[in-house]
């Protein structure tokens, strides 16, 4: 699950470029006049979910549609940005393909995708707005007023996963605060082990989930005003933010080895081999709580015949210590689009209304515990989920889910591209060591590079 927002600063350039000089596959189609279908073919593509995922998706789907066979192809977060927008241009993408909210997607692949209200509203009533959570309709529109994708769930982030197993073994507890995290590496690394792996190379926006989560416990509410350009990312609080970053190198929380590559297949990998006790990473992670799927996942990382750990949830520690604890951050992860060059839009409608809009789809969203069903009142069917230790685990996913749903401030999606890469970028030099400037030079680098986004701003 490579859950992070999936175009940079030069993605974002070269699309608007096709945009300039191209519209869709099939300019002016609204899809209007064609019906959901029963029979049919469907493509869709997307850097997430995982295959075995969608393959489980497309399998519950089928025993109510068999005659409508959907192909799904998953691709890496750059693969996938790099291969999608030509593909469209051409007219020759897939049916159906994933669509988040993030830095202004839905305007870089809204011009390709059919406005979804009309589905939206034929399948839920007249009130379809308020039966999907969240402000993911919101999310999902297109500075035009056009729905262009229909959300199949929603993540929340800004929370640590741990291997209690690992932690058992060095003698240490959760961290709460700076003074107890630092206190827990010292014992973990005293065995042998990394005590909060993390990639932050590459162009991938991982490091600004901790950045925020730094960031609310220094100042509640700041990251959001920082984005929209209702405070400077190098005022005093953007200042203290990358110097915890700096202090947490320093003290031995972020490893040294930070910036040799992305969060996958880094620091996922680590922990996934049990050689790490703690990772950043949101809901998405609640899926390896499941049997099967920590199982996958192990050996996915390299681990030969894999013996499942206990992994858990907890709140990110108040580095600031100022009692402000850190808030998760929500919004919709992603929605599925319909191209409106598609020769198969019927069938499209069919698999996406039910994928999204269906409570039958929607419980099999609920069941792989990987998203936040979009559509109100669907939640895990315990009953057919097999965790590796139901009984501290349950209650805390349970939890992790209640706390999720309350979340009142956005991930990702009100913060603009250039602003995402410049807190990367700030975040890389200052964990590099070769990088001969002030946290005030690098705070100030990033003002200047950022843009302010105007959208959840009215």
């Amino acid at each position: 699950m490579k859950r992070t927002r999936i175009l940079t600063a030069a993605a974002l350039a070269a699309t608007a470029a096709l945009l300039i000089t191209s519209c869709s596959g099939s300019p002016g189609n609204t899809g209007e006049d064609v019906k959901p279908a029963k029979k049919g073919s469907v493509t869709w593509w997307g850097w997430t979910p995982d295959t075995p995922v969608a393959e489980r998706y497309i399998e519950a789907f089928n025993e109510q549609y068999p005659d409508i066979e959907v192909t799904y192809k998953n691709f890496e977060n750059v693969d996938y940005r790099n291969t999608i927008t030509p593909a469209l241009d051409s007219g020759k993408g897939p049916d159906v393909f994933d669509l988040s909210p993030a830095g202004g997607s839905p305007d870089l692949w809204g011009p390709y995708a059919l406005d979804l209200s009309s589905l939206a509203k034929s399948t839920l009533g007249a009130g379809w707005k308020d039966d999907i959570g969240g402000d993911y309709v919101e999310q999902l529109t297109s500075s035009d007023g056009r729905f262009v994708s229909l959300p199949l769930g929603g993540m929340s982030a800004g929370f640590l996963w741990y291997n209690q197993d690992v932690l058992d073994e060095a003698g240490a507890d959760v961290p709460t605060d700076y003074r107890s995290w630092v206190d827990t590496c010292e014992k973990v690394t005293a065995i042998g082990k990394t005590c909060f792996t993390m990639g932050a190379g590459g162009s991938d926006t991982f490091p600004t989930d901790m950045y925020h989560a730094i960031a609310n416990s220094v100042a509640p509410g700041w990251f959001i005003k920082a984005s929209t350009g209702k405070a400077k990312w190098n005022d005093a609080n953007g200042i203290e933010v990358l110097r915890i970053i700096e202090k947490m190198q320093d003290d031995g929380i972020i490893p040294k080895d930070a910036l040799d590559g992305p969060q996958y297949p880094l620091a996922n990998n680590e922990f996934m081999k049990g050689d790490a006790a703690m990772v950043q990473m949101g809901f998405w992670y609640t899926q390896y709580a499941g049997a099967d799927s920590c199982k996958a996942a192990m050996e996915a990382a390299g681990v030969s015949s894999p013996k499942c750990f206990v992994q858990l949830p907890a709140a990110f520690p108040d580095v600031a210590g100022k009692g402000n604890g850190s808030a998760y951050f929500s919004e919709a992860d992603y929605g599925i689009a319909i191209n409106s060059a598609s020769e198969h839009i019927g069938a499209a409608k069919t698999f996406v209304s039910w994928m999204t809009l269906h409570k039958q789809g929607q419980q099999n969203v609920a069941n792989a515990i990987d998203l936040l069903p979009a559509v109100k009142g669907v939640s895990p069917d315990w009953d057919s989920i097999q965790l590796v230790d139901e009984s501290v685990q349950r209650p805390a996913i349970e939890k992790l889910i209640e706390d999720s749903s309350e979340a009142s401030e956005s991930r990702q999606w009100q913060a603009t591209e250039k602003s995402l890469d410049a807190i990367v970028v700030a975040t890389q030099q200052v964990l590099d060591p070769s990088v001969d400037k002030s946290i005030q030079d690098i705070a100030d680098d990033q003002q200047a590079a950022s843009v302010a986004s105007k959208v959840g701003t009215k």
